[in-house]
């Protein structure tokens, strides 16, 4: 065959320009997948923001370095929402009104939840993000949304349970923020500690942040209850609560829900925080192995990641695995039929990230460890096996 210039094939059709990745894979020509994001990278929760995004953008990478979609590269689109809710709204309604955008991550549950009648009324996009809301986990009125674990009333039922395994009938305080986040779970652990004959001798209800709980350490001292679980904070008060119910000589052990369950968070509290068990979703343990923890891993030699990284980098993981199922049953890439495959994952090997193969119930993947912070070692370790919260539950 006779030898066409580069010129000379492109005009005859045929030559098809390769896209080079940052990683230097090229791509035959072919559409982008764009996923679009809002995180907040600024402001009160950019901690968490730059992680979930660097955790996706992380994925993204090493599916492109392994050929991407069906051939396809993906395309990360993050704008900084600054954990605003008209802010997210407007970085929605921009990037998918200039790209075709199958799916998008949101930065709170206020975003997902103003944002559900819109992604309905399209039809064309699918989410998730940072939420883990018991509200969203509802197919029915949040139809195109996944959350990337369990939702906060089965976190809550993870720690009951672990419990329960520990001391029959053991006593146990809820302390919770003032806020809808804080609210979330407190019915349905009531119902769980009934239902596994628990003693849920108070429920204390703080403002988020620092404050002074010296009064509420008082009553969880006159209680002196077995457990005691915060709920609908990230760090504080909760280091505080432990100091001084340590000071004051207290045996009580605390525990907590996803985000206040955080290698980094922990060792910013430092000795207060020894002991302190917490549930989470992602695989913590020293031995877990697997392709995506090994790539995990590799892109972040000599880091310490937290929760919120691992959050993005499922989320882009269970997005890829969406866009893979659609694309390979040649069907359009739309709402309807990426949840379709989204909720037919089910025993789905996620190499490593999760310490059991996961399937999805309802909106979300209900699986959930229960781990032990040492000071001594600067590290979460795993307390309990993992435990999948039935849909009966």
């Amino acid at each position: 065959m006779t030898r066409l210039s580069r010129r000379a094939f492109n005009q005859l059709g045929l030559g098809a320009a390769l896209v080079s990745t940052a990683s230097g894979r090229a791509f035959a020509q072919a559409p982008e997948l764009v996923i679009g994001a809002a995180n907040p990278m600024s402001g009160v929760f950019a901690f968490a923001g730059v992680e979930g995004f660097e955790g996706g953008r992380d994925h993204f990478e090493f599916v492109n370095k392994n050929g991407g979609v069906a051939g396809r590269r993906i395309r990360y689109v993050n704008e900084d929402s600054g954990y605003r809710v008209d802010n997210a709204v407007a970085i929605f309604t921009r990037i998918t009104s200039q790209h075709q955008t199958p799916v998008f991550f949101g930065d709170s549950t206020g975003f997902q939840k103003a944002i559900n009648p819109e992604l309905n009324r399209r039809g064309t996009t699918v989410m998730a993000g940072a939420s883990f809301a018991s509200e969203i986990d509802n197919p029915q009125a949040f139809p195109n949304q996944w959350i990337p674990g369990p939702n906060y009333s089965d976190q809550m039922r993870v720690l009951l349970r672990y419990i329960a395994s520990q001391k029959k009938g053991a006593s146990v305080v809820f302390v919770h923020s003032d806020t809808e986040f804080g609210r979330d779970p407190i019915a349905a652990g009531e119902a769980e500690a009934k239902r596994l004959e628990l003693n849920l001798v108070e429920k204390i209800v703080t403002q988020p942040g620092s404050v002074d709980v010296s009064g509420d350490v008082l009553k969880i001292r006159r209680r002196n209850p077995d457990y005691v679980i915060f709920h609908g904070y990230v760090l504080q008060p909760i280091p505080e609560f432990m100091a001084q119910a340590r000071q004051a000589g207290m045996t009580s052990k605390f525990m907590g829900t996803f985000y206040s369950t955080d290698t980094v968070l922990m060792n910013r509290a430092g000795a207060a925080a020894d002991g302190y068990m917490g549930v989470s979703c992602y695989n913590f343990d020293a031995g877990a192995k697997g392709a995506q923890i090994e790539a995990i891993r590799a892109a972040n030699v000599g880091k310490t990641r937290t929760h919120a990284y691992y959050q993005g980098w499922t989320n882009a993981m269970l997005a890829i695995e969406v866009l893979k199922r659609t694309l390979a049953a040649n069907e359009e890439l739309n709402a309807v039929n990426m949840m379709k495959h989204a909720r037919a994952i089910k025993n789905y090997d996620t190499g490593g990230v999760f310490g059991v193969p996961i399937s999805m119930v309802g909106n979300s993947f209900p699986h959930g460890r229960v781990y032990q912070f040492s000071a001594a070692d600067k590290m979460l370790k795993p307390a309990s096996d993992w435990i999948t919260i039935s849909p009966s539950a």
